[in-house]
């Protein structure tokens, strides 16, 4: 178990592997895992259809859900998909407020090669709400754009590979130990 506070901060684009990860290092540390779709599906469920411009409020509404209930923490693993810094976009969610936390945050991102990310994002099921149908076409074009940007450059940061899923233990294994050298924890797992 850790026994240190802090905050692992996922991110990466669509489909890259992100919750996958971020819940299987949760589970080995023993810290809750605060999935932003969760909030944001919790909230689709409300309303009988969920057009692109409901869709769009209820993500910003569940952006700010997502930052009370991370700063009601101590420590945790934090998966969205995050607003890329310093870019000009309205989309993913924003990262001003993770200086508020009341502990030290990692970020831990999921590289994945674009071609991967999009054929995973076409397969997976996911609430009817996020549209992803609708989408497509504008999300296909954002992950070659969005995997230029790589992480988001202000917080330390730990870099897995994760075009290839099959062994998931074994990249919560390698970066378990980066996020624990780089905040200096020692080891107690």
């Amino acid at each position: 178990m850790m026994k240190q506070k802090g905050f692992v901060l996922l991110s990466g684009m669509p489909a890259s592997g992100k919750t996958a990860i971020g819940r299987a290092l949760a589970e080995r540390f023993c810290w809750p895992c605060l999935d932003k779709d969760d909030l944001l599906e919790a909230e689709f469920e409300k309303y009988e259809d969920v057009d692109l411009i409901r869709r769009q409020k209820l993500s910003r509404l569940s952006d700010l859900v997502f930052e009370q209930r991370a700063k009601a923490q101590s420590h945790g693993v934090l998966v969205s998909f995050w607003r890329p810094i310093g870019q000009p976009v309205s989309y993913g969610t924003a990262t001003n407020w993770l200086t508020e936390l009341q502990s030290p945050v990692v970020e831990l991102h999921c590289r994945c090669d674009p071609t991967v990310a999009q054929e995973r994002f076409a397969k997976r099921k996911r609430h009817p709400g996020h549209n992803d149908a609708l989408r497509h076409d504008t999300l296909v074009q954002q992950f070659a754009e969005l995997a230029a940007f790589g992480p988001l450059g202000t917080l330390p940061c730990v870099t897995i590979d994760t075009s290839d899923l099959t062994d998931i233990d074994a990249l919560v294994d390698e970066a378990a130990e980066e996020v624990r050298a780089l905040l200096v924890w020692p080891r107690i797992l």
